[in-house]
């Protein structure tokens, strides 16, 4: 508000040419000092670089975590059990020569193999090779003379892949497998020869 209040003098005796002093005086409430709103603090943009960073950390974490998860499952999962391995099998033969064919000295002939699966599973034969003891004659040749017939597996053993399934008796043939050697008596010609064999495979 504005007061004015009329002096004829100055206090100090210098006139004031007979006007009156004016003064302004403010109300209480117009010179407080102004109210200003609160306003609550800003939030912090990132920039790019920082985001960045923060991202990557972030990933970090995720793959430590997840390495950390795997490292555990391996420590207390039990590795998976081995698939059982095939049993080995092997067996003590008699092969024989084939009777359509007569042998003579420094002939060839095949080489006949029964094989008897008893097992209540069936089995594989992998090879057959020479087995224990000799070369025998049947008996009418043998009293004919044949007592020491040269007949030989030509080959030491034969890789095979036999099927036989269970408690079946199968027959096979090694083509030109027997070898008759010159100077074999002449009473062997025409006989029936029982071959040692050894036979090796697996169960199936």
């Amino acid at each position: 508000m504005i007061r004015r209040d009329v002096l004829t003098n100055h206090p100090g005796g210098d006139p004031w040419d007979g006007r009156p002093e004016a003064r302004i005086e403010l109300e209480p409430a117009d010179h407080e000092e102004p109210t200003w709103e609160v306003r609550g603090p800003r939030r912090r943009r990132f920039d790019r670089r920082s985001r960045t960073i923060l991202g990557l950390a972030a990933v970090a974490a995720m793959l430590a975590n997840a390495g950390a998860a795997w490292a555990y499952w391996r420590l207390t999962q039990p590795d998976p059990a081995a698939a059982p391995q095939p049993v080995t099998i092997e067996m003590v033969l008699r092969g024989r020569n084939d009777l359509g064919q007569v042998m003579r000295p420094g002939d060839n002939g095949n080489l006949l193999v029964t094989v008897t699966n008893d097992r209540n599973v069936p089995i594989r034969i992998t090879s057959i090779g020479i087995g224990p003891g000799n070369v025998v004659a049947d008996p009418e040749h043998r009293d004919a003379g044949c007592t020491a017939p040269r007949v030989r597996v030509a080959r030491t053993y034969y890789p095979v892949s036999w099927e036989v399934a269970k408690n079946t008796v199968g027959a096979f043939t090694l083509p030109r497998a027997l070898s008759m050697e010159h100077g074999t008596a002449k009473a062997c010609v025409g006989a029936d020869f029982t071959v040692p064999l050894r036979a090796r495979g697996t169960e199936r």
